[in-house]
């Protein structure tokens, strides 16, 4: 791989044409679940091309609709993480005791016992996220498009990942997080199907190449060098021997 797009969400029909477009710009896509049904398509996926891993879990936003994880053991055989799990105060309680907890533990439960990485929505939770992850040996964790300024040091201490999508291109804060970030901790997404209106309202993986530009101009470095970091930062969140 020579790029990373490590949070989408592909799907429906355009999923193939993605894929395409992914292999034609040598793009790994880590594809996440939100629920059981999109989880395995991403699994299904997964299984069509070595362009596509596949992160299995469920949304905090799903959490209240879908209560039973008893699929998710068999699910993760097939992965290669878990996600996008995490908690996020708009959709329902995040106080102990409250179903997003749970459901957050357990999917963490499961990472731990599979030994593989996970992918986790933070929004308005990052302390809550960060206390429940402190209960579990996880193998690496993502904090995908992490926004929590004040908290970007705790989190990078801990040994967590965080990820920078094409919204750093015009946002002055997220360009300041990242030019203060641990750039061996650094990784590249666009939440497909996101559009991004400052940008023309475009979306989708082709967009790694301009997140990756940013960087290299924020660290002060050449495009290849910092696309080179970026490839092998994903090599070390994924813990497997990415090849090219």
């Amino acid at each position: 791989m020579r790029f990373v797009d490590s949070h989408l969400h592909l799907g429906g029909p355009d999923a193939l044409q993605a894929l395409a477009l992914a292999s034609s710009n040598d793009t790994l896509l880590l594809t996440c679940g939100i629920d059981q049904e999109s989880s395995w398509e991403g699994v299904n996926l997964a299984i069509l091309t070595r362009t596509a891993r596949a992160f299995v879990g469920v949304h905090p936003s799903e959490v209240l609709k879908e209560p039973a994880l008893d699929w998710l053991p068999g699910a993760l055989e097939r992965a290669s993480g878990v996600g996008e799990i995490g908690l996020d105060p708009k959709y329902s309680p995040v106080g102990p005791g409250s179903t997003q907890v749970r459901a957050f533990r357990e999917q963490l439960e499961a990472a731990e016992h599979a030994a593989k990485p996970i992918q986790v929505h933070s929004r308005n939770a990052e302390e809550d996220c960060m206390e429940a992850l402190s209960s579990f040996g996880l193998k690496s964790v993502l904090f995908h498009w992490f926004q929590d300024e004040g908290r970007l040091r705790q989190v990078q201490d801990k040994g967590y990942f965080v990820s920078f999508g094409p919204s750093l291109v015009y946002s002055k804060k997220l360009q300041r997080m990242a030019a203060d970030s641990a750039r061996e901790l650094v990784l590249t997404e666009t939440d497909s199907p996101v559009a991004y209106v400052p940008l023309g309202g475009v979306s989708g993986p082709s967009l790694v190449p301009s997140v990756v530009f940013r960087l290299a101009e924020l660290w002060e470095m050449t495009f290849e060098e910092a696309r080179e970091l970026v490839r092998q930062n994903a090599v070390r969140y994924l813990g497997s021997s990415e090849k090219g």
